[in-house]
């Protein structure tokens, strides 16, 4: 296989030299680029569904499938509740930059996007190091994410939390709270609930600190689009101060990278290490799946 730097400090791309069979490139190799590289776009291979599947699951353990995410617009793609329509296929709007399922304590490791077909124009990823991120932010800001934690603040009626869970059973909507560390409170008359998750916003990502979370995300569904469904605040109530906000969003917007995408493409995202986002589109023909789990040992498959 070859590759190359997509930039100068993350992320690479292998495309074929004489194999077309992406489910015939060396593992081993595959997963020690991945590691150095944070992020791996597999070009010109002859792939669809099924070998997006197959090379996933050669690659990766434990899929998830997205119960309690914070969006109820993914479709299981073929039936398969581990392969997933992306946020919004159909809505076509800009999605900032986040590390995925940070509001939650069981998240993926790994991240895995198909394109089954590009759109005509726009559309692109975008993928950000956290670990860049976390060295350019002002020394205040470091000390404040290191010393607040962040509350995840979502409120459901019950309509929403029953599509958001995948049931109608408050009971498997209470475990699955509890295995996530979240505080969950029910409203007795109307069946609304109410959750909370505190984590921080800084993590670490191998022997590096790594800006990686949902703080962008929440914060434009609350002040852009005005909705309160869900909000970001810290532990102890008090709003993320507006200079702030304004300087993660100038950080980010100079280290991010767009991928424009071809039919056939693979992206492997270190959802430890990397934020990723969508620009904007005005067509109805972009098809992105994405597949959610952790990074398998090779010499098991």
């Amino acid at each position: 296989m070859k590759t190359v730097a997509i930039s100068e400090s993350f992320g690479s791309m292998v495309y074929h030299e004489s194999e077309t069979n992406v489910c015939n490139l060396d593992k081993e190799q595959i997963i020690k680029l991945f590691k150095s590289s944070g992020f791996l776009l597999l070009r010109g291979f002859d792939t669809d569904t099924e070998q997006f599947k197959k090379f996933t699951a050669s690659l990766s353990t434990e899929f998830m499938p997205y119960i309690g995410g914070a969006y109820n617009q993914r479709e299981a793609i073929n039936g398969d509740k581990t392969v997933l329509s992306v946020t919004g296929a159909n809505l076509r709007y800009a999605v900032p930059l986040h590390g995925e399922m940070y509001y939650t304590k069981n998240k993926p490791s790994l991240l895995w996007f198909y394109c089954a077909t590009p759109p005509l124009a726009g559309g692109e990823t975008t993928v950000c190091d956290g670990i860049q991120v976390y060295q350019k932010l002002s020394d205040s800001t470091k000390e404040l994410f290191h010393t607040k934690r962040l509350k995840y603040i979502r409120s459901y009626q019950k309509f929403m939390w029953q599509e958001i869970y995948k049931t109608d059973d408050l009971n498997i909507v209470k475990r699955i709270c509890q295995e996530n560390d979240t505080y969950l409170k029910v409203d007795e008359q109307d069946h609304s609930i109410t959750t909370e998750f505190v984590t921080y916003a800084i993590t670490e990502s191998g022997k590096h600190k790594a800006f990686i979370n949902n703080i962008l995300p929440v914060i434009a569904q609350e002040y852009v689009q005005g909705l309160q469904s869900s909000i970001v605040r810290f532990e102890d109530g008090l709003k993320i101060p507006d200079d702030v906000i304004f300087e993660l969003k100038e950080v980010t917007d100079k280290l991010t990278l767009p991928i424009a995408w071809q039919k056939g493409d693979i992206l492997m995202i270190d959802n430890t290490r990397l934020l990723h986002g969508r620009k904007s589109f005005s067509d109805n023909q972009r098809e992105i799946y994405v597949r959610m789990g952790h990074l398998a040992n090779p010499a098991s498959n």
